[in-house]
């Protein structure tokens, strides 16, 4: 034990900057959501700005993979499972009317511009719309706070 006046070694619990968080599944849950949100809007700027189609896939693929470390890391408490839950639910709410809705709404846009030439809208945009579904339903049920 140092005496009076003598420096004591550092012996603190943020001497190792890995420590200050502790990464257990409900810190990998929100980190994960937070960088499935970045690439969804990384992919909407992306398809917007009309860049290389890789940058968007790129981000598409960096929120697909969040989502799947969000889905390994749900169980982590009732929050996370909550989150979990209304992101999940609002991407199938998502699915099954683009399903249903996206076929009348392609049909009624070539009766009204009298083309018949194929598809307007590609597909993809179900999936698109889903994984942004998901992420805007879990951060909805995050800001409400009621998970």
């Amino acid at each position: 034990m140092p005496t009076r006046g003598q420096l004591q070694p550092h012996t603190s619990a943020i001497s190792n900057p890995l420590e200050t968080l502790p990464m257990n599944k409900a810190n990998i849950f929100m980190t994960a959501s937070w960088i499935g949100l970045a690439g969804m809007i990384g992919a909407i700027v992306c398809l917007g700005l009309s860049l290389a189609s890789i940058w968007a896939v790129s981000a598409a693929v960096l929120a697909c993979l969040a989502a799947i470390v969000m889905l390994w890391s749900r169980g982590a408490d009732e929050y996370t499972q909550a989150l979990w839950t209304a992101g999940a639910s609002v991407a199938f709410g998502s699915m099954v009317v683009t399903f249903l809705g996206l076929p009348f709404l392609e049909g009624m846009y070539d009766g009204f511009t009298d083309t018949e030439g194929g598809p307007d809208i590609p597909t993809e945009v179900v999936l698109l719309f889903a994984v942004l579904c998901f992420y805007i339903g879990v951060f909805a049920k995050r800001l409400r706070g009621d998970a």
